[in-house]
């Protein structure tokens, strides 16, 4: 019987290495619907159900899941089916609870990664799951939303606090306001009790701290004023009751403002190279002077090494700046600003901007939006508020190296219409047609959204020149602004332009990368160069398709006469040519222009002057002028909803060419330009 047995055991054996079990293959099972990241969702109440279909090429079955049936829990190979899943009890606590793994077997192997996950029956908001912040000063309400299914729930007070009655605040919906029934006159936060829930009759297990905050609090952990004498700013004391304040310095003075403000203001220079402790201010409260909170004054250096002022125009790309100023904020969370300053204006709506600072507060580990400034805007956008907006950001931040970074829609030097300009409504209206993009394009910057929010060049440049600082560098997030038109205008308030030669995509700049390039004590050049590069390369490798799109430009400001002056001497010796074999960066010509707006200006040059001495003057004098020239293989434009081929690229653009044909827009507009002047 035993040599029967292992004969039958070696048999087995064999007969099993001989026809192995096939592998289940990888695409055996796929999950249709219902789970989302990996997740199937239950609400709180017992008997809640949830669905999610399935395809197999074997037959399947759930295992148990703990506290979840499935109907139907196994079956045969199947190109859909649809499985409820019930669960079987209620979720007593205030927060989501997993009930286990989702496992589906499939002959000997387990498919799993989908876990079983139940809501609480009170859903609160996110912010108050751990505890509920309220003001130190008595009855001062702080609101609450949560969401619960049934009607029939109660919320249970413990400690100092009052509640009041739940009111609806839309479908399965409810607001509740907590206060504190007394006052918290210390400088640290207080219990001051909690909160619970009954659901149909049942206690949830857990409670929610309310927490009455300190007297007083400061939202920074150090005050940091500019390195100037006389240099001020205003502090904002956090606190509903009186207090007093002192300070331990002479080199600093504090008076009231308005409010529960401090008028703070410098009495010396700080001539250091780095910042400096100047005082330390006190503030007591007058109904319990054992309340007191201190917060340190540091001086910044009198002038930071870069100053990053950053004029975001526009309302139909905020969600877009937003994403640029996350990125910045990125930056400066990694302390890599160091010495520099970031002063950003936002235009927040149709009628209103604000300025604000950005930095890195590491007393409290976190990046900071420090207010500056709110302004009203104009009905039509003009250089004087331009102007009062240029001379603050450069007042913000005294510094040795200004970058200015505009964000906006823009047009290159194409003028803005304006009703004393002698142009008829319907010239206006013809002019502006070819600044329509294509249906179904995609987002672009176009200087700003309409006509009434334009500004042009010459009017930026004005703009500058009022505050009495010679930028560095300009850095156009802005289409088009790659034109020798543009950038001669602006030639005698920047060092160096940079700027993209088309449109760019509406997403905007990677500041995560080019920010860190520009705070280094590397030649400001070799940064810039450096930047247009890591712009055009983030689109080749993130982007694919029509978004992998941009090109780039750096423009030496202090060489455009000397280009001028070589262009005079090549418009002596021009041939006329056909002026589409020349390379394009727009995509606006149609059957409402005739011709193109920006076209390469090398191309245009080379081809068009019949003096090669002149000619090579001219190529020598380009190469002096220009650096940083970056494409991907394609431009992207709105105005033809198309990915444009680019053979040929200076990365400087003009647009002369619109001569050659009498029929083109702004013919006459360009000839009133500085750059034609200097040119003919």
């Amino acid at each position: 019987m035993k040599r029967f047995s292992l004969y039958t055991l070696l048999l087995t054996l064999i007969c099993a290495a001989c026809n192995p079990v096939e592998p289940v293959p990888n695409d055996s099972l796929s999950i249709l619907s219902g789970v989302t990241n990996s997740t199937l969702n239950f609400d709180g109440e017992a008997g809640s159900q949830s669905s999610f279909s399935i395809s197999s090429k074997l037959a399947w079955e759930i295992l148990d899941t703990p506290g979840v049936e499935y109907s139907p829990a196994s079956g045969e190979a199947t190109d859909k089916v649809t499985i409820t899943a019930t669960v079987k009890d209620a979720n007593l606590t205030l927060q989501t609870r997993k009930l286990g793994d989702v496992v589906i077997r499939l002959s000997r192997t387990r498919f799993t990664g989908i876990e079983a996950h139940q809501k609480p029956l009170i859903i609160l908001d996110e912010q108050y799951q751990e505890s509920i912040s309220i003001a130190a000063e008595q009855g001062k309400a702080t609101n609450i939303t949560f969401e619960c299914k049934s009607s029939d729930f109660e919320v249970i007070t413990e400690g100092d606090i009052l509640c009041t009655k739940a009111k609806s605040a839309g479908t399965n919906k409810y607001s509740i306001s907590v206060s504190a029934t007394k006052d918290n006159l210390t400088a640290a936060p207080n219990r001051a009790g909690y909160i619970g829930f009954k659901v149909n009759g049942q206690r949830l297990e857990g409670k929610i701290a309310v927490i009455q905050k300190s007297a007083i609090t400061f939202d920074c952990s150090r005050i940091l004023i500019n390195g100037t004498a006389e240099a001020t700013k205003v502090l904002n004391i956090n606190t509903p009751f009186d207090f007093t304040v002192s300070s331990s310095s002479t080199l600093l003075t504090a008076t009231r403002g308005d409010g529960q403000s401090l008028i703070l203001q410098s009495k010396e220079r700080n001539s250091s190279n780095k910042e400096r402790k100047i005082a330390e201010l006190t503030i007591t409260l007058k109904d319990n002077p054992a309340c007191k909170a201190s917060i340190e004054v540091w001086q910044r250096k009198e002038r930071a090494d870069h100053a990053l002022l950053f004029y975001f125009l526009g309302t139909s790309l905020k969600n877009y700046f937003q994403s640029n100023l996350t990125m910045v904020e990125s930056v400066a969370s990694k302390g890599l600003l160091d010495n520099s300053r970031v002063i950003v204006f936002l235009q927040n709506s149709t009628t209103r901007g604000s300025m604000f600072e950005i930095y890195y507060d590491s007393g409290l580990k976190s990046v900071l939006r420090e207010h500056i400034a709110d302004y009203e805007l104009p009905a039509i956008y003009n250089e004087q508020m331009l102007a009062t907006i240029m001379k603050n950001l450069v007042a913000a931040a005294p510094a040795t190296e200004y970058g200015l970074y505009i964000g906006s829609h823009g047009k290159g030097w194409i003028p803005k219409v304006e009703s004393n300009t002698g142009m008829t409504t319907f010239q206006a209206a013809i002019e502006e047609r070819i600044w329509m993009p294509a249906p179904g394009a995609a987002m672009v910057r176009h200087i700003g959204d309409n006509t009434s929010t334009q500004l042009n060049t010459t009017e930026v440049a004005q703009a500058i020149a009022s505050t009495g600082v010679h930028l560095n560098y300009m850095i156009f997030d802005v289409c088009y602004m790659s034109n020798v038109e543009s950038a001669y205008d602006l030639k005698n308030v920047t060092d160096y332009i940079l700027a993209s030669p088309c449109e760019v995509m509406a997403a905007g700049m990677p500041y995560t990368e080019m920010i860190p390039i520009m705070v280094s004590n590397t030649p400001l050049k070799e940064r810039l160069d450096s930047a247009a590069e890591t712009f055009v390369e983030y689109y080749k490798k993130t982007q694919s398709g029509i978004y992998s799109s941009a090109c780039s430009a750096v423009i030496n400001c202090k060489e455009l006469e000397a280009l001028a002056q070589c262009v005079k001497q090549t418009n002596m010796h021009m041939k006329d040519i056909d002026p589409e074999t020349i390379q394009v960066y727009d995509g606006v010509s149609s059957s409402r222009n005739p011709t193109h707006i920006f076209f390469d200006i090398e191309d245009y040059i080379t081809q068009s002057c019949t003096d090669s001495n002149a000619v090579k003057a001219f190529t020598d004098q380009l190469s002096r002028t220009l650096s940083g020239q970056h494409h991907t293989k394609s431009f992207y434009s709105a105005y033809n909803n198309k990915a444009n081929p680019i053979t040929f690229y200076s990365g400087l653009t003009t647009s002369a060419p619109i001569m050659l044909n009498t029929a083109s827009a702004y013919r006459d507009d360009w000839q009133t330009t500085a750059w034609y002047k200097a040119t003919h």
